[in-house]
């Protein structure tokens, strides 16, 4: 790969235009790059190959193959399947003059309006993209029906993250409104109480412990209970995902709070052997401590089933090191021959996957070394950086059915006005 070569009198001129020249270069390479990855994605679509190792969707065989993050695979998988709507951004991105950025917000316009945000898209910027593609920016064929209003889906996601639990969603405004009812009751019960100072967070906690304390089943209750795994050696908790609990909550627990131990003898959790085919709570918690989700390479799974790696009848034991997690998807497809897994659970990387075909599942795509890298026609432009003057540019782009009807009406009015006169 080319180098910048700069003398020790180079102006700062000089190193300017250098960068920009290497960072032009490379950048129309990575567009190639993205382009026939693209491509490829494409034909990909087109056969069961991303089915291999029970990959639960293409996006999902992106992320364990090429080491994507989600929303990258995403967009991949989105062009993709419109590659062959949208000839003109295409045909940009195929030369490298358009990043998969770019081309990610383009081929969310209308694909009559191809042609016209590819012209934009090689002077805006990815932020300029995203407002161009309002859909308010755009009217569409008046010969054609006009497309169903889209279903309002109630979502809720809810997790960790820099150590906080968040959640977010929408619901329907009759749900919506329930909720906030029952959030005000207990806000006001806490005031009442007592607590001036009750916040709209303490209702939202207290709501589901009042829910958590309903439940009449012990063992029911118990199921659900959040367990910190308390390490006696350096005092530190942490859950069963593996998030460390904050100290100053550490001691809120353990000052009035209920721990479970689980005993290790060097280093290893007490196990049931062969006494004992339900893997129990106790052990459960630590298998889902140590996996934090599907043992399987490539899988996301959350939820997961504890399977033996030895089966019971085969002789296997509830021992941690031949219990191993996996979602119900990959449990299935073990069940069914179709995925084997042999080796000891405890160690880092002790678990052997193979497909139906006993070749091994490896835990990452390995990238080949590039041999040769593509060298774009032209090099990269960067779009402009200014501020746009959108009427300049003509949003919103207009179907030519559409304008030949104004056309028509413009017509009829200065045929009329030329009658009158």
């Amino acid at each position: 790969m080319p180098s910048i070569e700069l003398s020790d009198d180079s102006g700062f001129d000089a190193v300017c235009e250098a960068f920009d020249d290497q960072l032009a270069l490379v950048a129309g390479q990575l567009n190639l790059v993205h382009a026939h990855l693209v491509e490829t994605v494409e034909q990909l679509l087109q056969t069961d190959a991303w089915q291999q190792g029970g990959a639960r969707t293409p996006e999902a065989f992106l992320q364990w193959k090429l080491g994507l993050s989600p929303a990258r695979a995403q967009d991949v998988v989105a062009i993709a399947r419109k590659r062959s709507e949208y000839p003109a951004v295409v045909e940009l991105f195929d030369r490298g003059a358009l990043s998969i950025e770019q081309v990610t917000e383009a081929v969310q316009v209308p694909e009559w309006a191809d042609a016209d945000i590819a012209q934009l898209a090689t002077i805006a910027t990815v932020t300029k993209l995203r407002r161009a593609k309002r859909s308010e920016n755009f009217v569409g064929d008046p010969d054609e029906p006009a497309p169903a209003e889209p279903v309002p889906v109630d979502r809720l996601s809810f997790g960790v993250r820099n150590g906080r639990w968040r959640i977010s969603g929408e619901l329907g405004l009759d749900d919506g409104r329930r909720v906030e009812a029952a959030l005000t009751e207990r806000k006001d019960a806490l005031v009442d109480a007592g607590d001036e100072q009750a916040t709209w967070s303490n209702a939202f906690v207290d709501c589901f412990d009042r829910s958590l304390g309903a439940v009449e089943s012990v063992s029911r209750r118990d199921h659900y209970r959040t367990w910190i795994h308390l390490d006696v050696t350096d005092g530190s908790m942490t859950t069963t995902d593996g998030w460390r609990v904050p100290m100053t909550i550490e001691q809120h627990l353990l000052c009035d709070g209920v721990v479970q131990p689980v005993w290790e003898r060097e280093g290893i959790p007490f196990s049931v052997g062969r006494s004992q085919r339900i893997v129990p709570d106790r052990t459960r918690r630590i298998i889902e401590k140590r996996d934090r989700g599907c043992r399987v390479p490539g899988c996301n799974g959350r939820y997961v089933e504890i399977h033996h790696i030895i089966h019971w009848l085969d002789g296997g034991p509830t021992d941690t090191w031949n219990l191993i997690s996996l979602c119900p998807r990959h449990h299935k497809l073990h069940h069914q021959g179709r995925l084997g897994i042999t080796g000891n659970a405890d160690e880092f990387d002790g678990v052997v996957f193979t497909d139906e075909r006993g070749r091994r599942r490896a835990g990452v795509g390995t990238p080949a070394e590039p041999t040769d890298i593509p060298t774009p026609l032209e090099p990269y432009t960067p779009p402009l950086a200014q501020r746009f003057d959108w009427n300049w540019i003509g949003l919103g782009w207009i179907h030519p059915n559409a304008l030949e009807r104004q056309r028509e009406r413009l017509a009829e009015h200065h045929a009329l006005q030329q009658r009158a006169a």
